[in-house]
């Protein structure tokens, strides 16, 4: 064995096969529900359907090398296509004691579907799980990371800033507080952006294992952005005072008052980690959080006073959702449309950087002949 496997190995969670030629608990959970979930029009891959036998030598490299060698990433959700037109899902297991459930569908129904604002992962279907009245199984798309790719203009990023701004804002006028809305749990439409769809598990490459999976930029193809995971999120009864609560850690990241732990809003602690997101994420980089630390990018100061303001240690000092909006929507309009097209530069870029300021000087040339605006906003919001 290799010193990669080793490691690799001993990274890998206790309930993992170690070269994955066999299934562990919960992939033998939905494999066991395989006739099910295809009756109800959906395939997994081909690792999950009876009768599997692994295409691959043992060895922790050789798994990772081959398709029917990717776990799934978390145990209570699962990819799948949709067989009609081949829609990649998630599927994701919950509990009915949760709020996940409710949320989830409350902001997939007609009456907040059709509101652009909204940007609370639709549900797509719910299936009961059969012989078991305590769980159901929620239907969604499949989001991927909403760093991945990078941002390649300072618009790209505005305009994900803009979406989870104003998302955050939707679920707080409709009495519900996220208390988890880090990176982690918001994810990317991308489908626009890729010619051919991408694997699941490996999303560099396509589907089929076939080769990488190649993609458009977000200037020239928008995706949309999502919050998902409401397991922890609250609604509360408008006519009643909003309790406070004990704020979680989010992200990695743990607000003020939880260290102090003093229960507080639970709107202003979703405000304090949608600011934190917003520092780690670009302005400052990931320095401490769930993330591999990493640089910051160059050109997004102009929005340091409100995140300043955002992850002010006293809750009561930072501004609501509503006054975020709008700070933000004010900012954003004094910014010139060739600060828009500049590219996000990884601060620890040095060596690359004359070659692909050239490059990028074609690339904004293209774009703006083919009349793409410098914030790329989706055309179809739903």
């Amino acid at each position: 064995m290799s010193d990669l496997e080793r490691e690799l190995e001993r990274l890998r969670p206790s309930n993992f096969p170690v070269d994955g030629r066999a299934l562990n608990d919960n992939e033998l959970w939905w494999s066991g529900h395989f006739e099910y979930l295809k009756d109800h029009g959906y395939m997994m891959r081909p690792r999950y359907r009876p009768g599997w036998k692994p295409s691959f030598k043992p060895g922790v490299l050789a798994a990772l090398a081959s398709e029917d060698g990717q776990n799934m990433l978390h145990p209570y959700v699962m990819d799948a296509l949709r067989i009609s037109d081949s829609y990649m899902v998630a599927m994701k297991k919950v509990n009915v004691s949760t709020a996940e459930e409710n949320i989830a569908s409350f902001f997939s129904s007609k009456e907040h579907n059709t509101d652009s604002r909204n940007h609370c992962i639709r549900v797509l279907e719910v299936l009961p799980v059969p012989g078991n009245d305590d769980e159901k199984i929620l239907v969604m798309p499949w989001l991927r990371d909403v760093m991945d790719p990078r941002f390649r203009t300072i618009g790209e990023a505005i305009q994900f800033f803009k979406e989870m701004i104003e998302g955050l804002q939707y679920m707080h006028e409709n009495n519900v507080a996220h208390r988890d809305c880090a990176r982690n749990n918001m994810g990317m439409d991308a489908n626009s952006m890729y010619t051919r769809q991408y694997h699941p598990i490996e999303p560099k490459k396509r589907y089929n294992w076939s080769g990488r999976a190649l993609h458009h930029s977000r200037t020239r193809c928008p995706p949309r952005y999502y919050f998902i995971d409401f397991g922890r999120s609250e609604m509360y009864d408008p006519k009643e005072p909003r309790p406070l609560e004990y704020a979680l850690k989010s992200g990695g990241y743990t607000p003020p008052e939880g260290d102090a732990d003093i229960p507080c809003d639970p709107f202003a602690t979703d405000v304090y980690i949608l600011g934190t997101m917003i520092r780690a994420s670009l302005l400052d980089g990931e320095q401490g959080g769930m993330y591999v630390p990493r640089p910051g990018v160059h050109g997004f100061e102009f929005l340091r006073p409100l995140v300043n303001d955002m992850i002010a240690d006293d809750p009561s000092n930072r501004p609501t959702m509503n006054e975020v909006a709008s700070r933000f929507s004010t900012i954003v309009g004094k910014l010139r449309w060739w600060k828009l097209r500049s590219r996000a530069v990884q601060k620890d870029e040095f060596l690359t950087t004359p070659f692909r300021a050239l490059y990028h000087i074609f690339w904004t040339a293209s774009m703006m002949l083919l009349l793409k605006p410098a914030i790329p906003s989706p055309k179809d919001l739903h």
